[in-house]
């Protein structure tokens, strides 16, 4: 881990970017928190997936190790709304 990290967290839920500065997860892989946003993001490293740095909601994130099954399966069908979660700008300009 680096200097003034958070630790290393797994991750429950995927995530896919749609800034430049966002980072792919996936569920199962390990990140580093690197800052926490109080916006309800945080920056961090994907361990998991080539050392990628950027950006990840927090909700997709745990300390403990996930149960990895058809139970993080996302409905579509539901009443999620994956635009509620959506960062309207990005913090590389």
């Amino acid at each position: 881990t680096q200097a003034g990290s958070l630790g290393v967290f797994f991750v429950v839920a995927t995530y896919s970017p749609t800034l430049s500065d966002e980072i792919d997860i996936q569920a199962g892989d390990q990140v580093e928190i690197l800052v926490e946003y109080d916006d309800g993001w945080c920056q961090g490293i994907n361990l998991s997936r080539g050392h990628a740095k950027g950006v990840f909601p927090k909700h997709c994130v745990s300390s403990t190790a996930p149960n990895i099954g058809p139970s993080l399966l996302i409905d579509n069908s539901s009443n999620f709304n994956k635009n509620a979660m959506k960062r309207v700008s990005s913090m590389y300009i």
